[in-house]
């Protein structure tokens, strides 16, 4: 079964593409993450599991979780707002479902007719759903898949949609979680003119976790060339209060 799932991660990560586009796929909604330093693929599931790791759903102690966001990307430069929406919850001992949304809202701009006469404003926005499944193999090892759909709109007459999944799988036993995903694998983004790749994304992190304190790590490569890495430390409270 090991064979099976790193032989299939590997043959999603050669399917690269040299142009991507769709940067709000890149854009999370989860202030959890944040506070961890971007930190989520190997972590407990939380309500944005569909964003974050769907694997993570069916290994989670918790039977449902539910939960709203709002916040504001870059906003010194950009001036861009993120609302967002994630839920999920267990059926029986392995399987479990869930559901996120998130609205990326551009800073307004100015629309005008062709003679230059002002005519009023638009903001660009872009929109995305998804869906989640999870499946436990044991009491240690998980399977996740999501789908995720994206409608962006430039103006009132330019936009697109693209659809898009991830896989992901989960190892964790006592204090210590492993996981591996890649993310955004679908189809192209097109506004009526040359089509481009989604931001694809091949994730890898542990996390520890003991007595409240839990450390995590995790690396992610863009197919386009770039990496990134973060570090997180929490600790919880009696499951009240969390500094990260």
């Amino acid at each position: 079964m090991k064979k099976t799932i790193v032989t299939l991660f590997l043959v999603l990560s050669t399917l690269v593409a040299s142009a991507q586009s769709a940067p709000a796929l890149l854009v999370g909604s989860d202030a959890v993450a944040y506070g961890r330093g971007g930190v989520s693929v190997a972590t407990a599931a939380n309500a944005f599991a569909v964003d974050n790791n769907a694997a993570a759903m069916s290994l989670s102690e918790n039977k449902f979780d539910i939960s709203v966001s709002y916040g504001m990307w870059g906003p010194q430069v950009m001036d861009n707002t993120v609302m967002g929406l994630g839920t999920f919850f267990r059926v029986g001992d392995r399987l479990a479902i869930g559901l996120s949304g998130r609205m990326l809202s551009d800073k307004p701009y100015e629309t005008a007719t062709s003679s230059g006469q002002v005519t009023g404003s638009f903001s660009p926005r872009d929109l995305v759903a998804g869906l989640g499944l999870s499946y436990a193999l044991t009491d240690q090892i998980s399977l996740g898949v999501s789908g995720r759909m994206l409608s962006s709109t430039l103006s009132e007459d330019v936009s697109g949609t693209s659809f898009s999944a991830d896989l992901t799988a989960m190892y964790a036993q006592d204090a210590f979680s492993a996981a591996l995903g890649v993310y955004h694998v679908g189809s192209s983004l097109s506004y009526g003119g040359d089509k481009s790749s989604l931001p694809m994304l091949a994730k890898l992190g542990a996390a520890y976790s003991i007595a409240g304190f839990t450390a995590s790590a995790e690396a992610d490569y863009l197919f386009s060339g770039a990496l990134m890495a973060g570090l997180g430390l929490e600790y919880c409270f009696a499951d009240i209060v969390s500094l990260r």
